[in-house]
């Protein structure tokens, strides 16, 4: 059908249905006669005769195309035409981002706006305050230069005048879009109608999205400005760091992050009270199972069994929570941190590694280079 509405040619609709004009043949014009011969038995008794054949002004056009079964399988039938037209609608209303998602989304919420501020320190002294929501956002605008693009973007984001007038509109259509009427429509015509429809089916998919971003922007059309744009900011990189304590968003997992918090250098002993000089790294939870701390670089320890990155801590007693919560986040990465810097214990030398090496000695990951 593509390819027909970008030829030169006419289509007659009838009924709902698209017919195509048939070419000037003599065998065609045998069947044709036979088909809309008036004494031929009915294939369907006690149903009305298919108009599988219509003449029009003298020509033959036969029946091709349902509109609306067309209409409504499109994005299955052209799935490329319709994943670039819902493009180009949803960047019409600035709705391409995950602006409109970020403020659904609770995992993320869970971490900025809970996990964040145990991690981070506004105030000076041994009273933490805790912050409120705008706190934690002027925060961030003050540690974190956001690029002047998201700025823009955020002025067209609080503007939501056109958006209600859209969802006004959207609402008031009823049917979303009236079929073209009988008679010939050139291809011209066809292909301006079909595209319109299309671009009102999406409309109507999307009217819960429109609405629910309407929702969250009237919340913010009072809000800073520099929130806004801190927010857009962090939907479009999908992470963030502030005084060691960030997250970043999972390749492929949308809505799933990591959560770390970084260590810094850190010295250990052996049994002979030799100290071993470890480097920075981070300590990390998934907000996905299991929830267990790991170290996020190519890392080795006495707790980690190889040498490698992504490894989980190696904790005696450690029970994993079964879901991602605030208090949960904080005290796996609290005690993935301790056990790397303080559960190494030289007497015993407890873990899957020895700092030293033992009088029976087994190969096994070395830390000779960390030795100072």
């Amino acid at each position: 059908m593509w390819q027909l509405l970008n030829s030169d040619m006419e289509f007659l609709v009838e009924s709902d249905f698209i017919y195509l004009p048939l070419l000037l043949d003599p065998e065609i014009e045998k069947e044709i006669q036979a088909l809309l011969r008036p004494q031929r038995p009915m294939d369907n008794p006690g149903h009305p005769v298919s108009k599988t054949i219509i003449t029009h002004q003298n020509r033959h056009f036969v029946k091709a195309f349902n509109i609306h079964s067309i209409l409504e399988n499109y994005e299955v039938i052209n799935a490329y035409d319709y994943k670039r037209r819902r493009k180009e609608f949803l960047r019409k209303y600035q709705l391409t981002r995950a602006i409109d998602g970020i403020l659904l989304d609770d995992t993320l919420k869970t971490i900025l706006f809970q996990v964040m501020p145990y991690f981070i320190r506004k105030n000076r002294g041994m009273c933490r305050k805790k912050l409120k929501d705008e706190e934690i956002l002027d925060l961030i605008v003050e540690k974190i230069k956001i690029p002047g693009k998201y700025y823009k973007e955020a002025k067209t984001y609080r503007h939501v005048e056109h958006l209600k007038t859209v969802l006004t509109g959207l609402e008031n259509q009823k049917p979303i879009i009236k079929p073209p009427g009988n008679g010939l429509l050139s291809t011209h015509q066809l292909r301006d109608w079909f595209h319109e429809a299309v671009h009102a089916k999406i409309l109507a998919k999307e009217h819960d999205r429109l609405t629910k971003a309407l929702q969250i922007r009237l919340q913010f059309s009072q809000a800073k400005p520099e929130h806004a744009a801190t927010l857009l900011y962090i939907a479009d990189t999908g992470s963030m760091e502030i005084d060691g304590f960030g997250f970043t968003r999972k390749n492929g997992y949308k809505g799933e992050y990591f959560v770390y918090k970084r260590v810094g250098e850190f010295v250990l002993k052996d049994y002979y009270a030799r100290s071993y000089l470890f480097p920075a790294c981070r300590v990390a939870v998934s907000t996905y199972t299991p929830f267990r701390p790991f170290v996020m670089e190519k890392y080795k320890h006495p707790f980690l069994l190889r040498h490698k990155s992504g490894q989980e801590i190696c904790m005696q007693h450690f029970a994993p929570p079964n879901e991602f919560t605030a208090e949960n986040a904080i005290r796996i990465i609290e005690e993935g941190l301790t056990a790397l810097r303080y559960g190494y214990n030289a007497r015993r030398r407890n873990g899957y590694h020895s700092l030293d090496r033992t009088w029976v000695y087994i190969p096994t990951i070395d830390f000779e280079d960390y030795r100072i």
